[in-house]
């Protein structure tokens, strides 16, 4: 796989093919690919990826289909059912059509499936729907797996589908596979149904009321918003991601090592994109190159930091990214302004709470010895009584001044989520700000080799700077242990006796690696996932702990990967399920440390 990227690589510049290649297919040369819609696994991956996401552009029409989510999921469909149908159907009809006018597209397809299904050490096939779209995709590949009757159904329904139809009788069908074969969900108050061939009904939607969805009364702008996210979501995976787990083993004779080998001036290229897209360093060359030299070793070896206040609030000559950022700052503003009253109310509950704490934590006790400060009241025992304590001391029960550190893995596994960790981390960074505590808000992401640290709000911005959370949004890998690394040199570096880093990630360490030519015989890189990330974030983890930083990770995966979070962070970690009860499990745990 390394070796297919060194071709990409040598040949062109990797973002400029992938924009090419599909403006090409959709014929819209006015609109840039997102990052999320890029995959650096494999060449044939990467230009798959671009030609789906081109004919996404060309022969569907997202409006109809954003309505009709909205009409259905706010009459009660159930939406991870839906998205996989839609998501199953779009593929297939993008799929045909690019076909039809590039039949070298199958090809590419096959090898791009065939690469990502090699990462997976086991298939999720007890859930169904899962089990469909991997079914889906070794059909399409022109294999012929084992299948029971009812996932033969309805494969054979979305087979049936006429790619060229028009996009309202295309979801019609999509309505009638719902009901038929799905709709005993909504019928059963379990949410632990089987899925099985005699729940099948059958069913005929009326086509004179199917088209209401289209009428604009039946959907608000917050159900907009929500859908918009996961058609997102929708636009930039392919049907492979996620349906298993990875495999954490790592087998270097073969397996692809996921280190993409450059020359020189390709390498130079590289670096001068990344302020392109996410703005310029706020560090001195000098001073960025000192913090490589002393945390890119070991398994970061030869990769590269990048730290910037993002591309709205640092110089940036990318107008496209100018707009994608600002489209989704307006959108995590958006999502807050409808709930505004409920989160002034946390902000005000926490920043009391945290100010009676403070208050109390800094009292003093006076003790009375026979050294100190005279008490003049007292003075009078000296010589008349066997009492000689007239003197006194006072006695700070305080701890000390606390620093926190809020990092927020800012990857595109977050992208689902991205509006409400924006919100929760707003809401603590804002309490923590107006009690005085000194708190700094990061993201961290990776693009190629180079690990992004986009700063929010910095230690003694004022509480106005937290409205800059809400430019947070998600895209590309994640390396944990070097951005913990980086991290932690700013904390080390404050006077405050108490320094805390609060870490938000779904536990799943993964990077690519970029290398030089040159250096390809003499290290041994690997790919920086699995065990070997997780390992390396756990290192970086307690070599904080070991400076004096208590680190807290607050973990919002799933819960096959529980025992990976508990391996980097040991005892002090938090699973949140629901991302809205962050601010308020983070304060349970400042409370805790500030009392003990």
């Amino acid at each position: 796989m390394a070796k297919g990227l060194n071709w990409i690589f040598n040949e062109y510049e990797f973002d400029n093919r992938v924009n090419n290649l599909a403006w090409t297919v959709s014929g819209k040369y006015d609109e840039e690919i997102d990052s999320a819609e890029k995959d650096y696994s494999s060449k044939d991956a990467s230009m798959y990826y671009a030609i789906i996401a081109g004919a996404r552009r060309k022969y569907v029409d997202w409006e109809t289909v954003k309505k009709f989510l909205v009409n259905r999921i706010k009459s009660g469909y159930n939406k991870d059912i839906l998205l996989t149908i839609i998501q199953i159907v779009l593929n297939d009809v993008a799929e045909k059509k690019v076909i039809e006018e590039r039949p070298g597209v199958v090809d590419i397809r096959n090898k791009a499936y065939s690469d990502i299904l090699k990462s997976y050490s086991k298939i999720h096939k007890e859930d169904i729907l899962q089990l469909l779209k991997y079914t889906y995709v070794l059909q399409q590949m022109d294999r012929h797996p084992v299948m029971d009757r009812l996932v033969r159904k309805i494969l054979r329904e979305i087979n049936s589908i006429d790619s060229n139809d028009d996009i309202m009788n295309i979801l019609k069908r999509v309505d009638e596979i719902y009901l038929t074969y799905f709709q005993h969900i909504l019928d059963s108050q379990s949410e632990n149904v089987e899925f099985a061939e005699e729940n099948v009904k059958d069913v005929e939607v009326n086509f004179d009321t199917f088209s209401d969805f289209m009428l604009e009364e039946l959907y608000n702008d917050q159900e907009t918003q929500t859908v918009e996210t996961e058609i997102k979501n929708l636009n930039s995976g392919m049907l492979v991601d996620s349906i298993g787990e990875e495999r954490a083993d790592i087998d270097l004779e073969s397996t692809p090592n996921r280190v993409i080998y450059v020359d020189e001036e390709m390498l130079n290229k590289i670096y001068k994109r990344v302020e392109y897209y996410y703005g310029q360093s706020y560090l001195s060359e000098s001073d960025r190159r000192k913090m490589e030299a002393r945390h890119c070793r070991n398994v970061h070896e030869g990769c590269r930091l990048h730290f910037t206040d993002g591309v709205l609030r640092s110089h940036c000559e990318n107008v496209f990214q100018l707009k994608y950022v600002t489209r989704q700052k307006d959108n995590n503003i958006f999502e807050f302004q409808f709930k505004i009253k409920t989160f002034r109310r946390q902000i005000n509950k926490l920043k009391e709470s945290f100010s009676r704490l403070l208050i109390e934590e800094s009292s003093s006790d006076r003790v009375y010895s026979d050294c100190g400060t005279i008490y003049a009241n007292k003075a009078w025992r000296i010589g008349r009584s066997s009492n000689n304590k007239v003197f006194y001391k006072d006695v700070d029960n305080g701890k000390g001044r606390y620093v926190i550190d809020i990092l927020l893995d800012s990857s595109g596994s977050q992208t689902s989520k991205q509006f409400m960790v924006a919100i929760q981390a707003y809401i603590l960074s804002a309490a923590l700000t107006l009690v005085g505590i000194p708190n700094r808000v990061m993201g961290f992401l990776s693009f190629l080799d180079y690990t992004i640290l986009k700063r929010f709000r910095d230690y003694n911005d004022n509480v106005r700077k937290c409205e800059d959370i809400f430019e947070y949004y998600c895209a590309g890998n994640n390396r944990d242990g070097l951005a913990i690394k980086a991290t932690c040199d700013g904390l080390l570096e404050r006077d405050e006796e108490n320094k805390i880093l609060i870490v938000l990630s779904d536990g799943k360490p993964n990077d690519v690696k970029i290398g030089k030519d040159t250096s390809r015989s003499i290290r041994g890189e690997t790919a920086y996932k699995g065990v070997v990330g997780i390992n390396d974030t756990a290192m970086e983890v307690r070599k904080a702990r070991k400076r004096g930083i208590m680190v807290l990770g607050v973990f919002t995966g799933k819960e096959t990967d529980l025992e990976a979070e508990k391996k980097i962070y040991g005892k002090d970690f938090i699973y949140i399920k629901d991302i809205q009860r962050f601010s308020d499990i983070v304060s349970t745990y400042l409370k805790k440390v500030i009392r003990n």
